[in-house]
């Protein structure tokens, strides 16, 4: 039964109570998965540590279509599985059939170029791809991000073969705020300013650098996801010991995970499941290391997604590997991954904590408000400032498993709809 609130003149007050323990935090370890944890702890401080685990990711087609030999991206979208090739190639995404090597659908973007395509994202409305990578020599200033609406691709049954108008295609450009500008070249492969994985969260581009000097990776933010131009901003820095080349994340879940490998010997690779952390900030949570084969297994893996829960799909281009008077030669796959067994569920939580409307950033904690769909599990928690008010200035709606709690004598103001399903 859907319950609405509606009211255009109505100044409506609706409480809800619950009743809340009171206690002081404890800092540490609060992972049951880990060496270290803490059954004291309430509060994740990011020091969890763990066993190294090794993984060996299933494979599910082999090979991928040769019209896909740099599988280099990987996103789950309108129950359909999409890539792309690497730098170089035509500015394609080809919608891949999970269960054999046939590609389903063709879209070509058109007006635009694939300098060096590297990761796509989803937000449930819009496909982004990035065209942001610059291991050349660390110099591009042409960085750019594709947005296009997925209701722009019609069925692959009726249209295999698309072209997609440039009137429907916005271009999100950008620059590195910690940067030289205009960038200045430098040797292949021997730069901290390569990118090759992204996320959508909080309608924010996140970015991971792939950073040739240091074996790290930066987290940059662009505040905004609409056409135009922007400046990255550094957030963060997480000492992987290895080049990051793909990210995804779970919507509704507060678990990131980071894929690459080491550009030395055999190429290990590794899985680093990112969960539990606080904001955006994702690198102060949890930090769990996965190994995954060598590059004479792997390839070379640039493309991660999750499809259902903790599981999900692993790409990599088609690899070639001199071995003495032998050559490695390993074709371009499409793996299978479950990492349920490393991790727990951290859905997410939104919560106002200051006076005035819902719609206003600055109100919630970290600045993250609710986005327009949340998920079951997720949960909002109405705590304004004392004497103050949250006001639900715009329609919502809180699905099915999702939770909303306001706090003991806290009021909570409905202007508008709000929709508990």
């Amino acid at each position: 039964m859907n319950i609405f609130f509606r009211s255009k003149f109505l100044y409506a007050a609706i409480l809800f109570h619950f009743s809340l323990n009171s206690f002081s935090q404890v800092n540490g370890c609060t992972d049951p998965l880990a060496n270290n944890y803490n059954p004291s702890a309430t509060n994740n401080n990011g020091s969890c540590t763990y066993t190294i685990s090794n993984y060996v990711p299933v494979i599910k087609v082999d090979p991928i279509s040769d019209s896909l030999i740099e599988s280099s991206g990987l996103q789950i979208a309108a129950n359909a599985l999409w890539s792309f090739n690497d730098g170089g190639g035509s500015a394609t995404l080809y919608r891949i059939d999970t269960l054999t090597n046939s590609l389903q659908q063709t879209l070509r973007l058109a007006g635009a170029t694939n300098v060096d395509w590297e990761d796509i994202a989803f937000d449930g409305t819009y496909l982004y791809i990035g065209d942001f990578g610059n291991n050349y020599n660390g110099g591009r200033a042409d960085l750019k991000i594709y947005k296009i609406p997925i209701s722009a691709i019609p069925d692959y049954h009726s249209n295999p073969n698309v072209i997609i108008p440039s009137q429907q295609i916005s271009v999100i450009n950008f620059i590195y705020a910690d940067q030289v500008q205009p960038p200045v070249s430098g040797a292949s492969n021997n730069t901290k300013f390569d990118c090759e994985a992204m996320i959508i969260d909080n309608d924010k581009i996140h970015l991971f650098s792939k950073n040739w000097i240091d074996n790290n990776s930066t987290h940059y933010i662009i505040n905004s996801t609409l056409a135009g131009n922007y400046i990255a901003i550094p957030v963060e820095t997480l000492a992987t010991n290895f080049l990051v080349t793909a990210a995804d994340k779970i919507a509704g879940q507060n678990l990131v995970v980071l894929m690459g490998y080491q550009n030395t010997g055999l190429g290990n690779h590794y899985l680093q499941i990112l969960s539990d952390y606080t904001g955006e900030k994702y690198f102060n949570g949890n930090k769990r290391p996965i190994d995954l084969p060598n590059a004479t297994v792997m390839g070379q893996a640039e493309g991660i997604c999750f499809a259902t829960g903790k599981t999900g799909y692993i790409s990599n281009e088609k690899f070639t590997y001199p071995a003495g008077p032998f050559t490695i030669s390993v074709n371009q796959k499409l793996r299978s991954f479950n990492i349920e067994n490393w991790v727990a569920t951290f859905y997410t939580t939104y919560q106002f904590i200051g006076d005035g409307n819902w719609s206003d950033t600055s109100n919630w904690a970290n600045h993250i408000k609710p986005p327009t769909n949340i998920y079951s599990g997720n949960q909002i928690i109405i705590n304004p400032i004392t004497g103050g008010n949250c006001i639900l200035d715009i329609p919502y709606t809180i699905p099915t498993g999702a939770l909303l709690n306001v706090k003991d004598n806290k009021q909570f103001l409905i202007r508008g709809n709000l929709n508990l399903q």
